[in-house]
């Protein structure tokens, strides 16, 4: 009989070793994978006759694993058990409809796995081995005592019952010896079945411990660059008022020096001497010059405004995009079109850093697979996924699309008139907005509000010129 092979998918160590040894008592091959993707590879090459799948995996999920092996035509007959802490009707729908013939919670007992097995037809029933054998000598015993029983006397038949009831002690013991090993085995399963239990409780306090940690982090950091800027702007001031008032100084020192080094006299025939300011006549040659510089202090003037109103128009500008796009795409071009057009009419010259923001949104998957927004009523600590599954980390490459990264290749011109455009993709542990607290009480709804406001892309600019 050819001996039948099962393959173990699941990142806690604890969890496949448990199931593992069930599996092996009930006479299957078995092999373990740690992740969703090592299972994908692991297919390339062999063909299990069942798979243990858990859903919550770093990486690619459990869901999306059973939906990609569903999907090829050598692993698609293979039948796949959720191995989860999850259950539910709900769970097990959405489980099925992806392909998943059922369910085992990583707390089940071994009869009920035996139980599970032979409903798929990989194993036969297993009879119940007993460990009550009696060796040939006391068989053989036992019969010579029966027969002697009927020939001997009452003395020889008081013998005979004494050997027999050495026979049933043997027994006894043998079956004391029996319920020990069962009790020991019913022992280790229900302290596997606790450590898995303790290191999901575990991991999930782990993960709800680091990110109050790094959002507490983020506070901190806020808070010294608010004290960092009122410091910088009050010295600021200082300086300015310091340096007015040594100009003022000097003035008034260089115009007491001139008085006293010219005579009284002197400045009286000057002035007798020199036609009055209203008789004197400029040559054409200045008239030209004087009216040059005007009009070019006027378009400066002109300029510096145009670019202050730009600068204040492009640090209020907020671009939102929804939570299933990357935040840089098609979609987004006509919004940085009509900024680099404001720009270029505004004269600016400079960087214009385009910041990616990322919200994590409270997530369901659907029966096709997909990930949507969870239903507004739901409590937050229900979602079977909080996150960005679109731009899954703070590399700015994955908040882009191929077509926006060769639009600004395409920009190269802008660089002829001194503007420069760069993508920023902000860590989401700096909130824009506030996430409510992950408690029963807090919606689904109430989150993705926030989510959505944290979901957005803002302007920073970094003119060449520091006199705006």
């Amino acid at each position: 009989m050819m001996v039948k092979r099962a393959l173990v998918v699941d990142d806690s160590k604890s969890a496949r070793f448990a199931l593992k040894r069930m599996l092996k008592t009930l006479k299957l091959e078995v092999d373990t994978v740690e992740s969703a993707a090592d299972a994908i590879s692991y297919l390339q090459d062999h063909l299990p006759d069942v798979i243990f799948m858990d859903h919550m995996m770093p990486g690619m999920d459990g869901f999306e694993a059973v939906k990609r092996i569903k999907d090829n035509p050598q692993t698609a007959i293979i039948p796949i058990m959720m191995y989860t802490s999850k259950g539910g009707d709900v769970y097990l729908s959405q489980a099925r409809a992806l392909g998943a013939v059922g369910i085992i919670r990583k707390t089940i007992a071994p009869v009920e796995l035996q139980s599970s097995l032979q409903e798929l037809g990989i194993i036969d029933e297993i009879p119940h081995e007993t460990t009550l054998e009696v060796d040939a000598a006391s068989e053989s015993l036992t019969r010579s005592n029966e027969t002697h029983l009927n020939e001997t006397s009452a003395g020889e038949v008081k013998t005979a019952e004494g050997q027999k009831e050495n026979t049933i002690d043997f027994y006894i013991k043998d079956l004391h010896r029996l319920i020990d090993d069962q009790t020991i085995e019913l022992h280790r399963s229900m302290w596997l079945g606790i450590e898995s239990a303790s290191n999901e409780i575990f991991n999930r306090l782990n993960s709800d411990f680091e990110e109050k940690l790094e959002k507490l982090q983020a506070e901190s950091q806020e808070n010294k660059a608010a004290e960092f800027s009122l410091f910088n702007g009050r010295k600021l001031w200082l300086v300015f008022g310091f340096s007015l008032l040594l100009i003022v100084s000097v003035a008034f020192n260089i115009v007491l020096i001139s008085d006293s080094d010219t005579p009284k006299t002197a400045l009286v025939d000057d002035v007798i001497k020199q036609p009055l300011a209203s008789e004197a006549k400029p040559l054409p040659g200045e008239i030209k010059r004087v009216s040059k510089n005007s009009n070019n202090f006027v378009e400066v003037q002109n300029n510096k405004k145009l670019q202050q109103k730009f600068i204040q128009w492009a640090s209020e500008k907020i671009i939102e995009y929804p939570y299933d796009e990357v935040a840089l795409n098609d979609k987004r071009l006509p919004n940085i079109e009509e900024l680099i057009k404001k720009a270029v009419e505004a004269r600016f010259k400079g960087r214009i850093i385009l910041q990616t923001h990322a919200g994590n949104f409270c997530l369901n998957i659907d029966q096709m697979g997909n990930y949507k927004l969870a239903d507004n009523k739901l409590s937050i600590v229900n979602c079977e996924f909080i996150g960005n599954y679109i731009q899954p980390n703070d590399e700015s490459t994955s908040h882009q699309s191929l077509s926006f990264v060769n639009f600004l290749s395409d920009s190269d011109h802008l660089n002829q008139q001194g503007i420069a455009i760069e993508v920023q993709s902000m860590t989401r542990r700096i909130e824009l907005s506030q996430y409510p607290e992950r408690i029963p009480q807090t919606t689904a709804d109430k989150w993705n509000q926030a989510a959505q406001l944290n979901n957005r892309i803002t302007v920073m600019l970094e003119p060449d010129s520091v006199d705006l």
